[in-house]
């Protein structure tokens, strides 16, 4: 929603980090969906990837209807720049940390599979990413 709604140079910059950002996810959502033991000829991973590949293309539709709504150099139209972005990085971030991150680290599996000093790397891992994309987020 957020590409939709940017001007100017904002939106070389989004285009930019989105076009990456859903390459990488894509990489990590696709290990995962492959790593769940589907049931064979079922349509669940064959959604899954369609719902993903679908949600971008939504979210730019919203922007797009919402955009036409507003003058961008208004105060209603950074209200709505700021609303579009907040709701962008809140869902980001939920399906980061609950969705992705819970099941990492919270579940029974992990609990067995990473132990000691692995569990300790893991969780240095973490925030050495979310470091780095502190990092990428203070250029941006």
């Amino acid at each position: 929603m957020a590409l939709s709604v940017a001007t100017g140079t904002s939106f070389a910059v989004l285009l930019t980090a989105i076009s990456f950002h859903q390459t990488f996810e894509g990489f990590a959502l696709g290990a995962r969906i492959s790593a769940i033991r589907f049931p064979p000829g079922s349509p669940k991973p064959w959604l899954m990837a369609l719902a993903y590949g679908a949600t971008t293309p939504i979210g730019q539709a919203i922007g797009l209807a919402i955009h036409t709504l507003y003058d961008p150099a208004s105060e209603a139209g950074l209200l709505t720049v700021g609303f579009m972005n907040a709701v962008s990085s809140g869902l980001l971030l939920f399906a980061g940390l609950v969705e992705l991150l819970a099941e990492d680290f919270l579940s029974d599996e992990s609990y067995v599979v990473l132990r000691g000093k692995r569990r300790v790397q893991a969780c240095a891992s973490v925030v050495g990413g979310a470091l780095l994309m502190a990092m990428v987020g203070a250029w941006a």
